[in-house]
């Protein structure tokens, strides 16, 4: 590949990552004209996100795709489409096809149709906001520039022509950085429809002014003129004032010819006409040509980095973690051996030394990896309006908690349960305006999406104000599909009941539709939840409403650890999972209907004995044992281990999926001393116990469950991670 072509393709991928943040400003525009029709600011932001879409499409060589952003670029510049009824959903009709168009272009597929957008797009302009026999009318004095005889002479000639003067001043936005460039890039647009007479302030001027005057001589219209000058980011607006004079025969002939024609010319052809170049080319073009330098007064100091780099950076640090591990093992080795020597306190120092700046870095990675949770939230309210006219409901999306920080893997992993969770809510949990009104409700339904750290965890919560979750329906669905027997579900609580939701082919949805009724997704939800060492729980109360509350670790690369022992082997678990630490006896743990449980001031603790069998009844007063307290989701549980062996900070390495065939490990990781850690997924492990026929429940032996073979091929596998 020749270095032309490398930098072509790395200025696609660049193109394909802020084409989709495009995407989504379009989409929110889009939003906010439905709320306020012919809204000019909010029409004048879309052109500009068009226009830019349009250029950077053009610059990477994607012809289609810039050919139709520039028609619908010329309609939105029209006074007639931006007062539309319609312009929203051409709106999101535009960015749906923009997208699939992106999507084709990734995957090198057929592009999709533009012909239905084409369409949309003639209709906008199809009624002219002014008439050719209203132009005289319009006329006004213009404001005295000093114009000189020569130009005056020369607008005297255009008008002999046939020809339209007009007095067009062009406001500067005040946010450009380059209005030298801006005033050049205006004359440069109506060279291009008729000819310029005059000029305020001269070419060549030094000054940048905040106006720019022109006389125009054109058989173009005023709105036409208005459109072509109006440049986003460049141009804040424009007006175009028909000066008074007599216009001789020739406009006569004009006119006729414009009886014949339409007074707007075909988008099609302008877009055949007039080449495409990038918006940032163009202007470092002409802010060459006028003098002006070519980079904006405040440059983004933001850098755009692949994730796969950030990533490699992390397993870098972890690396050097695992080094310092090693290093803290030796120095404690030296220093039984050798306690007095005089070294011993240098290499303590320079290891305190290492341990700070290696903490900074660490938390200096991490945070780089850290993204707003926003990013995932402003998805949703295009998604929210589409499902819900699909359902006929009428639904406002309330969103909270955006600035909260998550790891950007974890973010990207939770889109498509939070997704299946939103539409659920709004196909399932929300009643129509109908139903709502005659239960006492406002007509539309609330929709919540909330985000709030709590301790070392993130809380994601998912709510509605509908009907809430129907407990006696869902229980008559578990037993219809033979969960659950009619005497276990009897004695199940509400929480226990709601968890059936989240097994495979479970809906209680009396129709199978688009929207939900298939059993598929919220199994899929509570699998990605534990995949990435999570929790989900629902809350529900009828009539008033279901909150899905999703518990998120804020990263999986680096966690603090308990390690504990279990049939001489190694483990550890998420400290911020363990509520406490207690020491009981074997006497003191009770059967109950077969379960193994925990009397702890006043609380009954189910057990999971993950190690040795229960002792003979002659020695359980004098057997002690270890009972790690761990929450998960809302419920508590205790696991019985065989000894502690403290807390750590572990680097979790990636594992390969083949090399794993059980779910109870979630990762592993390589102490300083060389010894491989495994590391237990609790939500599996609880959930392992709680399938378990009651007889089998003081049976669960965890080094059973995790093979020999198992065990072998993690500690190769994280042992290689590690080389």
């Amino acid at each position: 590949m020749s270095q032309s072509d490398e930098r072509m393709t790395e200025l696609r991928e660049l193109f394909f990552e802020s084409a989709q943040e495009l995407l989504q400003a379009l989409n929110e525009e889009a939003l906010k004209l439905e709320k306020h029709p012919g809204d000019s600011e909010i029409v004048r932001s879309l052109r500009r996100i068009v226009h830019t879409l349009k250029g950077d499409a053009a610059a990477c060589g994607y012809r289609e795709l810039s050919e139709v952003a520039h028609q619908l670029e010329d309609a939105l510049a029209l006074e007639s489409a931006a007062a539309h009824a319609t312009l929203a959903e051409v709106a999101f009709a535009a960015a749906d096809l923009f997208s699939a168009m992106l999507n084709a272009y990734r995957k090198r597929a057929k592009l999709p149709s533009r012909e239905p957008l084409r369409k949309m797009v003639k209709k906008l302009t199809a009624e002219p906001a002014t008439k050719a026999r209203g132009r005289k009318k319009a006329a006004v004095t213009a404001k005295t520039l000093g114009w000189t005889e020569y130009e005056k002479l020369a607008v005297q000639k255009a008008q002999e022509l046939g020809q339209f003067v007009y007095h067009v001043q062009a406001q500067i936005d005040p946010h450009c950085a380059m209005p030298i460039a801006g005033r050049q890039l205006v004359q440069n647009a109506l060279a291009s429809i008729g000819e310029v007479l005059a000029a305020r302030p001269e070419a060549g001027s030094p000054t940048a002014t905040k106006q720019v005057d022109f006389l125009l001589g054109t058989t173009k219209s005023a709105e036409e003129v208005r459109a072509k000058c109006q440049i986003p980011t460049i141009i804040s607006s424009v007006k175009a004032a028909l000066l008074p004079g007599q216009v001789a025969a020739p406009a006569a002939r004009a006119t006729k010819k414009a009886a014949k024609e339409p007074e707007h010319e075909p988008v099609e052809a302008r877009t055949a006409a007039e080449p495409e170049v990038a918006p940032l080319a163009e202007v470092h073009e002409v802010a060459a040509e006028a003098g002006a330098p070519a980079h904006g007064a405040t440059v983004e100091n933001i850098l755009r980095v692949d994730a796969e780099r950030i990533d490699s950076v992390l397993n870098l640090v972890g690396e050097l973690i695992i080094g310092k591990s090693m290093l803290q093992q030796a120095l404690n080795e030296l220093s039984k051996t050798y306690p007095k020597d005089s070294l011993r306190g240098k290499f303590a120092d320079a290891m305190a030394f290492q341990a700070r700046v290696l903490n900074d870095l660490q938390r200096s990675v991490m945070k780089i990896r850290m993204v707003p949770v926003d990013q995932l939230f402003r998805r949703f309210p295009r998604m929210v309006r589409d499902v819900a006219r699909q359902c006929g409901k009428e639904v406002e999306l309330v969103v909270s908690g955006q600035d909260t920080d998550l790891d950007k893997s974890i973010l990207d992993a939770i889109a498509e349960p939070l997704t299946h969770l939103v539409r659920n809510a709004i196909g399932h949990g929300l009643e129509t305006a109908e139903e709502r009104q005659k239960a006492g409700k406002p007509a539309p339904g609330t929709l919540r999406l909330g985000a709030y750290h709590q301790g070392n965890q993130v809380i994601v919560e998912a709510s509605d104000d509908g009907r809430g979750m129907d407990i006696q329906r869902i229980k008559a669905r578990a037993i219809e599909m033979g969960l659950i027997s009619s005497e276990d579900a009897a004695r199940l609580s509400e929480n226990e009941i709601m968890e059936f939701v989240f097994r495979p082919g479970f809906s209680t949805a009396r129709e199978v539709t688009e929207i939900s009724g298939r059993g598929v997704g919220m199994d899929v939800v509570q699998s990605v939840l534990h995949r990435l060492k999570g929790t989900i729980h629902i809350e529900s109360h009828p009539g008033q409403g279901t909150t899905f509350r999703l518990k998120l670790p804020l990263t999986l690369a680096i966690i603090k650890a308990l390690l504990f022992q279990v049939q001489q082997r190694l483990y550890a678990i998420p400290l911020n999972s363990v509520v406490e630490i207690a020491r009981t006896v074997e006497s003191e743990v009770h059967q109950v209907d077969h379960y193994e449980v925990l009397q702890l001031r006043n609380q009954v603790l189910p057990l999971v004995r993950l190690g040795r069998p229960r002792a003979e009844a002659a020695q359980r007063a004098t057997t002690k044992l270890f009972v790690l307290v761990i929450s998960v989701g809302e419920r508590k549980f205790g696991l019985i281990v065989d000894g502690l062996e403290g807390e750590e900070e572990l680097v979790i390495k990636a594992l390969d999926d083949h090399a794993v065939s059980t779910d109870l490990v979630s990762g592993a990781s390589i102490l300083g001393d060389g010894r491989v850690v495994l590391i237990l997924n609790l939500s599996a492990v609880v959930e392992h116990f709680a399938r378990l026929r009651p007889e089998q429940s003081g049976e669960v032996n965890f080094g059973l469950l995790l093979s020999q073979a198992d065990r072998l091929r993690l500690v190769e596998s994280a042992a290689g991670g590690h080389a």
